[in-house]
């Protein structure tokens, strides 16, 4: 068991192999005030440091893998329980895959490459390497694979989405 504090000061004990991702607040998007939000069977704000939430964490669960956000922050997964890489529409807010955990879809910097061989040695659900024709086939079917699944942060983590191309 961890024994992690919440932002009132209170201490809990959390099971570490419960946890699916652990990353550090936003303003923005996380409404308590702690320093890490801790997704588990519940979700938890919690005032230690991501880093040392994650490595505690690790010292239970074995398949946390840490991936690296859009903006460029750390996010932890248990690997083991992800599913990727999913295919995603071409970005250029630093996003460069995206897998499936906890039935919500978490974005990040790795290539579909680093993703799938993370999740594969994690012994989790791997599926093909997304080619570029993938885009072409079809939008509607696209639109309905992709719309399925709600994403982990808001705007797929990226904390300043760059203005589009045109």
């Amino acid at each position: 068991m961890i024994k992690l504090t919440k932002s009132n000061g209170d201490s809990f004990e959390i099971d570490g192999a419960t946890v699916l991702r652990i990353r550090k607040t936003v303003a923005d998007w996380d409404n308590d005030l702690g320093n890490t939000l801790v997704n588990a069977s519940q979700d938890f704000v919690v005032v230690e440091e991501a880093s040392a939430v994650a490595a505690s964490v690790k010292t239970e669960l074995a398949t946390l893998h840490s991936f690296t956000q859009p903006a460029g922050s750390p996010v932890w997964v248990d690997a083991h329980s992800a599913a990727g890489p999913m295919p995603i529409a071409p970005n250029r807010d630093g996003i460069n895959s995206a897998f499936d955990v906890g039935g919500k879809r978490q974005y990040v910097r790795e290539t579909h490459q680093q993703v799938r061989d993370i999740i594969q040695a994690a012994n989790g659900k791997v599926q093909p390497i997304p080619d570029e024709t993938f885009w072409t086939q079809s939008v509607e079917t696209i639109k309905e694979f992709l719309g399925g699944i709600e994403d982990w942060d808001p705007d797929r983590g990226v904390e300043s989405p760059s203005e589009p191309q045109v």
